[in-house]
């Protein structure tokens, strides 16, 4: 589990830097932004009930509470890229959902057996 963090952290910088070929958009580019990082808070929440380093842990979580903001800025530097704060608020949204959920749950579950 902690290489598909690894690769996911890879895979979303590559991602999320890599050059564009301007075209017409059809649609809207938050649902990827929004699946990507969804991606990322369910493997944090796999990686929280595994048993992984605690120090490996929040270097994921440190990448999923960072990452967003250091990639939009970044993003500057990569050609017909731009920066767009709905992207970080889709980045945001889409890894809280999971960890949101999975805490609830978690909750319910302490509550039924107390």
């Amino acid at each position: 589990m902690a290489l598909a963090a690894a690769i996911y952290i890879v895979f979303t910088v590559y991602f999320y830097l890599k050059p564009v070929v301007p075209a017409i958009e059809v649609g809207s580019d938050k649902f990827l932004h929004l699946v990507g990082f969804f991606a990322g808070g369910f493997l944090f929440v796999i990686l929280s009930r595994e048993e992984f380093s605690k120090a490996f842990r929040k270097t994921f979580f440190l990448f999923l509470i960072v990452g967003p903001v250091i990639l939009e800025f970044l993003q500057v530097l990569s050609p017909n890229r731009q920066f767009d704060i709905l992207d970080m608020v889709f980045n945001y949204l889409g890894w809280t959902v999971p960890v949101v959920i999975f805490t609830f749950i978690v909750r319910l579950r302490t509550l039924s057996k107390g």
